[in-house]
């Protein structure tokens, strides 16, 4: 896990890195910068979990990092650091959604809470991931060995455990269409790529993408396609 640290000032900086490490050295790889733009290019080589940002910066500040970092690593904890307890500060960390700010002189103790919260955290949002990447990976097998038969929504719900209103928002989340759409992308890109064998026909080819009914196969691909399955077929094989 990467915790990026920023501050300016050096001797702050060198004892916020000699904590962290005291404190977390099995758990945490640390880069520390001096200044927010050199900050920046490390965010981009090691993709920070956590990040330790003093606000008041020269060149680039703590709110202009924070937003860069956000906007390349979103799932990136910002913990912010300053010697003002402003309310501008506070807001400006509520827009970037900030995990916390610690105000100095800060407390090796309180350090050390918000760091053990923000990994718990980052771990938490890990696994979450995995959870979700085992779930998409199920789905698109299950699609990919299946999409001939007439199966549905309905059917791999049931393999996942889940009810179908359920297992409709997850994949909506996963794939940002629904099943059905979804579905119908993976047979009609297979069927463009049979109608370029001219040795089957038509129907056949509807048929082994799961279109029992040809009428309806000519339906579908027309309305995704803009032209149909005949048509498509000279169009390719001219």
């Amino acid at each position: 896990m990467n915790l990026l640290i920023a501050d300016d000032e050096n001797l702050e900086l060198k004892v916020l890195e000699k904590t962290v490490k005291k404190h977390f050295v099995d758990e945490l790889e640390i880069f520390a910068s001096s200044n927010g733009r050199k900050a920046s290019q490390i965010c981009d080589e090691v993709k920070p979990d956590i990040a330790l940002l003093d606000i008041e910066m020269p060149g680039m500040n703590g709110i202009e990092l924070a937003k860069y970092i956000k906007e390349k690593y979103a799932e990136c904890i910002i913990i912010f650091i300053t010697a003002y307890d402003r309310f501008d500060y506070a807001i400006e960390a509520m827009h970037i959604k900030a995990f916390d700010y610690l105000l100095k002189p800060w407390k090796e103790e309180r350090l050390c809470e918000l760091i053990n919260t923000a990994i718990e955290n980052v771990r938490s949002m890990q696994k979450t991931d995995s959870i979700v990447h085992s779930q998409k990976d199920i789905i698109k097998d299950y699609i990919d060995r299946n999409y001939k038969k007439d199966i549905s929504a309905k059917d791999v719900a049931g393999i996942l455990g889940y009810s179908d209103v359920y297992f409709s928002k997850v994949f909506k989340q996963l794939f940002d269409d629904n099943f059905i759409n979804y579905l119908t992308k993976i047979r009609i890109d297979r069927a463009k790529v049979l109608l370029k064998d001219v040795s089957f026909n038509i129907k056949e080819v509807g048929k082994s993408v799961g279109y029992a009914d040809s009428n309806y196969f000519t339906k579908v691909f027309k309305r995704s396609i803009g032209i149909s399955p005949s048509e498509y077929r000279s169009k390719h094989n001219a």
